[in-house]
């Protein structure tokens, strides 16, 4: 670890506003990575319960806060989800609300999650990735790792829940 130069570390968050801030007086060099997946409260909000206590509007706020602080791009990561959030109009909406930001989106199709009915379509995520790019959002669609082994993204908490809920009681 002592050989790892600190730009090669990312933080990653579910949008958790007030500790964005304090991270950005830190003037680390680490990069933030913020799980967005939508960009309005309806949506993000039905699929992120964190934003029924931050908006977007908050969020980006505070993104753009890190930005002018630490002068550092930051990461946003969005799980496509088929016919979810990775239409034209969600493109537009996000290119919208990122416009002037230094950053970067990574497009993931959603791993398979257990309870979850949201499926990936690699390519539709791919032509979102397309659609922001061309809207001047860069963006990178990204390889899902983990799924094997149940460590994708939202697939660690429904494991641990499933196996915390098959502990016996010792009452």
């Amino acid at each position: 670890l002592c050989a790892l130069g600190w730009r090669h570390v990312t933080v990653s968050t579910v949008g958790i506003v007030p500790k964005i801030y304090e991270f950005a007086d830190m003037n680390s060099q680490v990069t933030l990575a913020v799980s967005l997946h939508c960009a309005n409260d309806e949506k993000r909000g039905s699929l992120m319960p964190v934003n029924r206590r931050w908006s977007v509007a908050e969020l980006i706020q505070a993104c753009r806060y890190y930005v002018f602080k630490t002068n550092r791009r930051i990461t946003f990561e969005w799980a496509s989800i088929a016919g979810e959030n990775d239409s034209k109009d969600d493109a537009k909406e996000l290119a919208a609300l990122l416009r002037g930001l230094k950053c970067h989106v990574n497009v993931i199709p959603v791993n398979p999650t257990a309870g979850y009915p949201g499926k990936a379509s690699k390519a539709s995520a791919k032509s979102f990735v397309e659609d922001l790019n061309e809207l001047g959002i860069p963006a990178t669609l990204r390889v899902r790792r983990g799924i094997d082994i149940d460590g994708g993204c939202g697939q660690l908490t429904v494991r641990m829940s499933s196996e915390l809920n098959d502990v016996p009681n010792s009452q």
